[in-house]
């Protein structure tokens, strides 16, 4: 007689083995994990259960210090401050066709590259640097009188 498939609280079988990140991430938490005094043989405790990493939990302090940075200590991303933005699908269309661009320009004919790798972001922070350098050009109430004062068109789509 063939046993009744096991369920979980959800009321779904399990699956039948961890695959692709999640089998990564499992055999690396293993791998990490402190090895567990072991129970006498002869005792019928429960099976081990695979230690929970402790979540370090940052503080506002340590994020804000992490998200200024200083020069020169780790990658370039990490000595930036995280903004985020909206876009029109058009701007990020030709934002992204600009990089690739650019970033193809940088290849040498023997298959290197020079300067650094040209982002999305390294785009905006140039614009933002320009815009910056126009600030005293720069007057309205709307977007599109920010960008008539600059001497951009500006989008029919905005008002």
């Amino acid at each position: 007689m063939s046993e009744a498939p096991r369920r979980t609280l959800s009321g779904l079988a399990p699956k039948a083995a961890p695959s692709g990140n999640s089998r990564l991430i499992r055999s690396k938490r293993l791998a990490e994990a402190p090895a567990a005094p072991s129970a006498p043989a002869t005792t019928s405790a429960p099976p081990a259960v695979d230690p929970v990493p402790v979540r370090t939990v940052r503080t506002p302090e340590v994020t804000e210090l992490r998200s200024t940075g200083r020069a020169g200590e780790g990658p370039k991303y990490q000595q930036l401050r995280r903004r985020e933005s909206r876009v029109h699908y058009d701007q990020a269309d030709a934002l992204t066709l600009l990089t690739r661009r650019l970033n193809k320009a940088r290849r040498q004919p023997d298959g290197t590259t020079v300067g650094e790798r040209i982002t999305d972001n390294t785009l905006l922070r140039v614009a933002i640097d320009l815009l910056l350098a126009r600030a005293d050009d720069l007057h309205g109430t709307t977007e599109a009188e920010l960008a008539a004062s600059l001497g951009l068109t500006p989008r029919h789509d905005v008002q």
